[in-house]
């Protein structure tokens, strides 16, 4: 891994840490908001690195997977607002709702991982 990537990593690491700790300390309800906001970084970087993949690889369906990841990432971004304004119980049908999205998330992050061969 070269240096750009070193610095890329560690500036999402540190938005992570200081969005979660903004999070815990003003928000009522704050391990469903952290979940949320966990969810928007990783699909924002997952988006990130499908367009930096894009980039070195140019293989099409990469693009496909960015802009997908970018959906995913505007959904948790509108979840997250929408938290703020209300909440439910952690096992309504929204926040059950919430749990398949940040599941289909993960599941799509895993099937879009490609093999290389050289």
């Amino acid at each position: 891994m070269d240096k750009k990537n070193y610095v890329i990593a560690g500036v999402f690491l540190i938005s992570i840490i200081i969005t979660s700790i903004v999070s815990i300390i003003h928000s009522e309800h704050d391990v469903h908001e952290l979940m949320h906001i966990l969810t928007l970084f990783t699909t924002v970087f997952l988006a990130f690195l499908s367009f930096r993949a894009f980039y070195n690889y140019r293989l099409g369906r990469l693009l496909l997977s960015a802009f997908a990841f970018l959906l995913f990432g505007v959904s948790e971004f509108i979840e997250v607002v929408e938290d703020v304004e209300s909440h439910e119980g952690p096992f309504s049908i929204n926040e059950i709702r919430d749990y398949f999205i940040i599941g289909a998330i993960a599941l799509f992050a895993i099937g879009t991982i490609v093999r290389i061969k050289k």
